[in-house]
C-alpha cells in the first residue's frame, strides 16, 4: 500500500486538492444511476429504491456520503468526516456537533432527518490515518425513514476477489452534478487487511471513487439484497486520473466491532436523547 494517500471527503480541498476532469487517463468506471439501470436492465426507479439507503451527511463544515444500515433510524459513515483533519482544527477549532443532518432523494426531491448527536459510537482509540481501522462512525437518528430499506450487516467479511459495489453522493469531477444525483461504482476488493491482527479490518479495492464518497457503504450483492462489507474512507493520489492500475480506494471493513456499534444504537429507541 503506498503511503501518499487522501481522504475521500471534501476536507481535502484544505490541504490543496485541485480537481481533475474524471476519465483524464484510463476508463473512469462511475455511473449515475439512470446508466447503471440501464446496464443492468432495471428500471431506474426500481435501482433509485434499491439505492435509497445511499445518502448524504452534513455537518459543520463538510458534506459527505453516509448510509442507513440495519435499521432505519441507524447511519454509518467515515469519522473523519465528522471530526475534522488536524489542518481544519487549527485554522478554526473543533466544532461541536450540532445540526447535523442526513440527506434522502429519490432523484427529484430530498428530504433531510436530524441526527442525534449524542447518540453516536466511535471508536475510544485515536485515529492513526485514514487507512486504519478506527475511519467510522455510527450515529443515530431522531426519527426513523419511513420507505426506505437499509442495507444489511455483512453475513460473512469480505474476500479477495468479491464483486462489490460503492455507491455514493455526487462527486467532484463527475460530469452529472445534479445535488439530487448517486454515484455507482462497480468494482472488486483487491486485498483485505488484518490491522492490529483484526481480520477482514481494512479492504483494498478498485472502485473508481473521488471526493465526498467518504462514507459511502461498499457494498456485496446477496440474495435477499445488498449487504455492507466496508466504508469508503480514502484513496491514492492516482485515483482522481483513473490510473487504473496504480488507481486503489481504502475502506474500513464492517468488523465485529462497527456491527456491534450499529446493533447498539439499533436497540436504543429513537429520539432517547435530546440534542
Amino acid at each position: 500500500m503506498r503511503s501518499l494517500r487522501f481522504s475521500l471527503s471534501f476536507l481535502c480541498l484544505v490541504a490543496g486538492w485541485q480537481d481533475v476532469a474524471a476519465g483524464v487517463i484510463g476508463k473512469d468506471r462511475r455511473q449515475p444511476i439512470s446508466a447503471y439501470a440501464a446496464s443492468v436492465k432495471k428500471s431506474e426507479a426500481d435501482v433509485r429504491k434499491e439505492f435509497a439507503a445511499s445518502g448524504r451527511i452534513m455537518c459543520p463544515f463538510n458534506e459527505a456520503s453516509a448510509f442507513l444500515v440495519h435499521q432505519g433510524d441507524v447511519i454509518l459513515t467515515a469519522r473523519h468526516v465528522i471530526f475534522p483533519e488536524r489542518s481544519m482544527v487549527r485554522y478554526a477549532g473543533r466544532p461541536a456537533l450540532g445540526n447535523c443532518g442526513f440527506e434522502v432523494t429519490d432523484g427529484k426531491t430530498s428530504q433531510w432527518y436530524r441526527i442525534d448527536v449524542k447518540a453516536i459510537i466511535y471508536p475510544d482509540d485515536r485515529q492513526r490515518s485514514f487507512t486504519d481501522r478506527f475511519d467510522w462512525i455510527a450515529m443515530k437518528l431522531a426519527e426513523p425513514i419511513p420507505g426506505v430499506k437499509p442495507y444489511k450487516l455483512p453475513v460473512r467479511p469480505a474476500a479477495v476477489k468479491d464483486k462489490v459495489t460503492a455507491v455514493s453522493i455526487r462527486q467532484d469531477g463527475f460530469p452529472f452534478q445534479d445535488w439530487n444525483e448517486r454515484i455507482v461504482s462497480e468494482c472488486q476488493v483487491r486485498k483485505t487487511w488484518a490491522i492490529d491482527g483484526i481480520s477482514g479490518s481494512g479492504l483494498e479495492t478498485d472502485c473508481d471513487l473521488t471526493m465526498k464518497s467518504s462514507g459511502s457503504p461498499v457494498l456485496r450483492r446477496t440474495d435477499d439484497g445488498w449487504d455492507v462489507v466496508g466504508i469508503a474512507s480514502s484513496g491514492t493520489a492516482d485515483c482522481p486520473k483513473f490510473r487504473s492500475k496504480r488507481c486503489a480506494n481504502w475502506a474500513v471493513g464492517l468488523t465485529d466491532a462497527v456491527a456491534d456499534a450499529v446493533r447498539k444504537l439499533a436497540a436504543m429507541p429513537s429520539g432517547a436523547t435530546k440534542n
